[in-house]
């Protein structure tokens, strides 16, 4: 699916934290289905870390995700 794993612990995040990678921002959702399909997004993986996703594409070439690029954390 291209997810792109983070180091971030989503304990350490708020929902209403945004990220930015790949010169988007993203939003937090708890679930796929909770966003539109195409729709980039960050969630809680079951490691309890931050995951980037798109559903039902590939978060990695949509983003342009690749090892070491870097996410930005925004935060309100």
């Amino acid at each position: 699916y291209g997810n792109a794993m983070t180091g971030i612990r989503a304990t350490r995040l708020d929902c209403s934290a945004r990220l930015e990678v790949g010169g988007r921002r993203l939003s937090w959702a708890r679930t796929f289905c909770a966003v539109r399909s195409g729709q980039p997004f960050w969630y809680e993986n079951a490691s309890g870390l931050v995951e980037i996703a798109v559903r039902e594409g590939n978060a990695a070439q949509i983003l342009g995700l690749r090892p070491g690029t870097p996410v930005r954390i925004l935060t309100s």
